[in-house]
Parts: structure tokens; C-alpha cells; sequence
């Protein structure tokens, strides 16, 4: 979709949230919840707490839809509620690891061809074994689909050193990669 018509429709549905409109937030929700959810399953590492920052997340945006301005994208916003969240429920919790260092993509084809699914899982753990800084920018430009200046907005940081993140770490996934025999003839 254009990004222009994306953006309009995404500004007459939070117009309308903010304006109570539960039709609305449920359409919403139903645009937004892949990717929100997919994002703080990376954080997180935990299916459970995943699930409480999403209704945290969306309990945020009912009651403060009013605020968006339109400066970012409407899903960049969400996703920025959604990281606040993450992080406040770890400031609590020093005996856990906030950012775990294994990984849950969200694969639902590859159990149909065991060589897939094989490729898959060597992915999954090469992904373990990069910084939790390395594993959200790539989750942040390649599934979450934001521009540089996004993720620099998003993340409080130069577009150069998205850029410089971004080249680091596809870097040490090619590695992980090859370490586990995965080239990039084979992807």
C-alpha cells in the first residue's frame, strides 16, 4: 500500500479512537497486532508477558489516541508505547533478564518441509547469539519494515548509527550464519 494512503487511513482511524469509536480501535488493532506483537516477542522472549504488554499497549492507545500527531507512522507509535512498557516491566524485575538471548520468530509455513524447517532453527539460534541491540534493529528494518530515519526517531539515536547497527549486525548474523553452515547461496 502507498504510504500516503496508508497514512491516511491510519489518521482517520486514530481520529476516530480518539473520538471513542470502538469499531474503529478494533479495526485498529486487527492492522496493528502482528507486527506490535511480533516486535515485543522479540524483546521479551516470553509469550506471556508478550500477551500483557499488548493489552498494556492497547489500553495505552485507547486512552491517549487524542496525542498522536502524525509525525511517525501509526504503527512506529504503538511499537514506541509498546517498548516503554517492555522496559518498565523489566525496571522491577532485577533478578530476571530482560532481553533473553534466544529468539521466537514468528514462523507458521516452515513445519511443512523439514529441510525449512531445519534452516529455520539454525536461523533462530544463529539470531542467539547477536546483542539484543543487533537482534531489534534488524527486527525493526526487516519485519517491522521502518525506514533509517524511523528507527533513528524510534530509538533516540543518529540515522548513522541505525545505518552503522544495521551493517553490524547483518554482519554477525552472515557469520552466525556460516558458522552454522548456512551461506547466502542457501537462503
Amino acid at each position: 500500500m502507498d504510504r500516503t494512503i496508508e497514512s491516511n487511513r491510519e489518521q482517520q482511524l486514530i481520529t476516530a479512537v480518539a473520538q471513542g469509536d470502538r469499531v474503529a480501535f478494533r479495526q485498529l488493532y486487527d492492522a496493528t497486532y502482528g507486527k506490535v506483537g511480533r516486535y515485543i516477542r522479540c524483546l521479551v522472549n516470553d509469550d506471556l508477558l508478550t500477551e500483557d504488554i499488548l493489552v498494556q499497549t492497547y489500553a495505552v492507545v485507547w486512552q491517549t489516541a487524542g496525542r498522536f500527531r502524525g509525525a511517525s507512522r501509526l504503527t512506529t507509535w504503538i511499537i514506541g508505547i509498546a517498548r516503554n512498557i517492555a522496559f518498565k516491566e523489566f525496571r522491577g524485575k532485577h533478578d530476571e533478564e530482560p532481553f533473553d538471548e534466544s529468539y521466537k520468530g514468528a514462523d507458521h509455513t516452515s513445519h511443512l518441509r523439514p529441510e525449512q524447517r531445519d534452516r529455520n532453527q539454525i536461523m533462530k539460534q544463529a539470531l542467539t547469539t547477536i546483542s539484543a541491540k543487533h537482534r531489534e534493529i534488524l527486527e525493526l528494518v526487516f519485519y517491522q519494515d521502518l525506514t533509517y530515519p524511523e528507527i533513528a526517531e524510534f530509538l533516540g539515536i543518529p540515522v548513522n548509527t541505525v545505518k552503522t547497527r544495521v551493517f553490524h549486525a547483518k554482519k554477525t548474523f552472515k557469520s552466525a550464519l556460516l558458522q552454522r553452515g548456512i551461506s547466502a547461496d542457501d537462503l
